[in-house]
């Protein structure tokens, strides 16, 4: 049975490429802090010119909503969205407890970046992880490699792959990494996608999404990796003096 989501407006943009960075959640003091969690968040800083000279990146303000970028800008819509797996959608089954999984619990940090003259963008988060691991992410990924998500008129065909991730850990303890097409029906020139990396170390768990127009290929992978090199190794490393 199909689903319908309602996402309004100011969500959709987020989806988009605006990450959220401080805590709205409660407070788990038994955890680690939001000023404790911002010091594995990545930053301006982290970030070398010679690869990110044009990169825009920013404290962001809100947390980002449950939804692949690539997606949020196929379908370009703040109508209500029609998934025809209803376990793929945010809400669904294996949607759920992805997000759940890659989100995490209690006080956050993040940071979200744009190459506006490349059409890319980023966002990346760091949580309490869930002590489940990250199965979710994987049954998300392999159960959710092809559906379609359908809206103002507009049918958005989505694929999910999911990547080798043992080389890219970067010294995390866990991590998956999965790529998201999402290409509008009869325009196949409209290709959005989104690489996104989960992984937990030491009771954190680090979520970021890297987005551009048309595939994770050619001289994108170089920039894709890079940027999720630095967004692991600082959730592992913390800042540094």
């Amino acid at each position: 049975m199909n689903r319908r989501i309602y996402f309004p407006a100011a969500v959709i943009g987020l989806a988009a490429g605006v990450v959220a960075g401080c805590s709205d959640a409660p407070t788990d003091t038994s955890g680690p802090s939001t000023d404790d969690l911002r010091g594995h968040a990545v930053t301006a800083l982290d970030f070398p010119r010679s690869v990110f000279g044009e990169w825009e990146v920013t404290d962001p303000e809100i947390r980002p909503a449950d939804m692949i970028p690539a997606i949020a800008q196929a379908v370009g819509t703040t109508d209500e969205w029609e998934v025809d797996s209803a376990d793929c959608a945010p809400g669904g089954r294996l949607g759920a407890a992805f997000w759940s999984t890659s989100r995490g619990a209690g006080p956050w940090a993040g940071q979200m970046g744009e190459a506006p003259n490349a059409s890319q963008s980023f966002v990346a988060t760091v949580a309490t992880s869930d002590s489940a691991g990250l199965n979710a992410v994987s049954d998300f990924a392999e159960q959710c490699a092809d559906y379609t998500v359908t809206a103002g008129g507009r049918s958005v065909a989505v694929t999910t792959k999911l990547a080798n991730s043992e080389p890219l850990r970067y010294g995390l303890s866990d991590a998956r990494v999965l790529t998201t097409t999402a290409t509008v029906a009869g325009d196949p020139s409209q290709v959005f996608s989104t690489l996104t990396g989960v992984g937990q170390v030491d009771g954190r768990v680090v979520t970021g999404h890297f987005t551009t127009i048309g595939g994770i290929e050619g001289a994108v992978i170089n920039i894709a990796g890079n940027w999720w090199n630095i967004v692991a190794r600082k959730a592992v490393s913390g800042a540094t003096s």
